[in-house]
């Protein structure tokens, strides 16, 4: 059995974990852990690739942004610019000015995605037509 090595690591959001795994499943059966984590990725994404994506880069212009929390606050959508802080956490210095920005570009995202979605990770209830 030959040993494993890490050769770069780089954070990823939800949205993006839920499209590699669903087209790793096209390909062949996914293991038990992977199965687990597409369930995961499905129920708590939040928003479609492209709108991560651009929040991503967004916030990446935000000064002393890394991409780790710029990831982390595109998976969880924050609500308020305490929790916020609480993703940047005491190590990260960021100005008032910026958590405003932040929550501004968060709440941004929401436009056009449906307000269902985004406060209770779920995708809306249709009708059934008869």
């Amino acid at each position: 059995m030959m040993d494993e090595k890490v050769l770069s690591v780089k954070p990823i959001s939800l949205v993006k974990v839920k499209e590699l795994l669903k087209e790793l499943a096209k390909e062949g059966e996914l293991t038990y852990e992977q199965s687990l984590t597409l369930k995961y990725a499905d129920k708590f994404s939040k928003i479609s690739r492209p709108k991560a994506d651009k929040l991503v880069a967004e916030l990446m212009e935000i000064e002393g942004m890394t991409d780790e929390i710029a990831i982390k606050i595109t998976d969880l959508l924050p609500q308020n610019t305490e929790v916020i802080s609480l993703i940047i956490g005491k190590n990260t210095k960021v100005s008032d000015e910026s958590l405003d920005k932040i929550l501004k570009l968060v709440k941004g995202v929401y436009s056009g995605e449906s307000k269902e979605k985004v406060s209770t990770g779920k995708k809306p209830k249709t009708k059934e037509k008869k």
